[in-house]
């Protein structure tokens, strides 16, 4: 019987942690609370896709390196996490180098915050309407956090961030969702 509860409780904190959503005030409806960098960024209550708020990041010169960024936890077993973030652009330049755009990265470290590996959910450049990018990825091996950056990567324009959500995914899921992707 303490097998059967053991596995139980188990399964249960396996669900909750994959509908979880990982990032903290990711409708940005706490003001910047949970999010470092925020005497960059400004909460625009005008132009949102849900909610009462996004968050803007704008420059008109200089083209340098401005964004927002929250680590998080990698839960235990968890296999892959999938990125989902609505973005809103508005003549963001289009420069030579790809990387140059507003920008969702997502940057895993160990538990030292040493850098493993980073992947890009998005790269927008020009003006856009608001348009989800979802990426699902697997953890690298001795990943134990992340760190999510919405950026405006050494570029002038304006972005737009709203509902960023990052979740744990078992390997199973994650199989799923890659097919599904591809």
């Amino acid at each position: 019987m303490k097998q059967l509860f053991l596995f139980s409780l188990l399964l249960l904190s396996a669900i909750a942690n994959a509908q979880m959503n990982l990032v903290k005030n990711g409708a940005f409806e706490r003001d910047l609370v949970n999010w470092r960098g925020e005497e960059i960024a400004a909460l625009s209550p005008y132009e949102k896709k849900s909610g009462k708020n996004s968050v803007m990041i704008n420059q008109f010169t200089g083209a340098e390196w401005r964004a927002l960024d929250q680590i998080v936890l990698i839960p235990k077993l968890t296999y892959a996490v999938e990125c989902s973030v609505w973005i809103k652009t508005d003549q963001v330049e289009n420069q030579k180098e790809e990387y140059k755009a507003a920008a969702v990265i997502l940057e895993f470290t160990n538990d030292n915050d040493k850098q493993i590996s980073t992947e890009t959910i998005a790269q927008v450049k020009g003006t856009t309407s608001w348009t989800n990018y979802k990426k699902a990825v697997k953890i690298p091996s001795g990943a134990k956090k992340i760190r999510i950056m919405l950026a405006l990567a050494q570029t002038n324009g304006t972005v737009f961030f709203d509902d960023v959500n990052l979740k744990a995914l078992g390997e199973e899921e994650y199989t799923q969702v890659d097919s599904q992707n591809k």
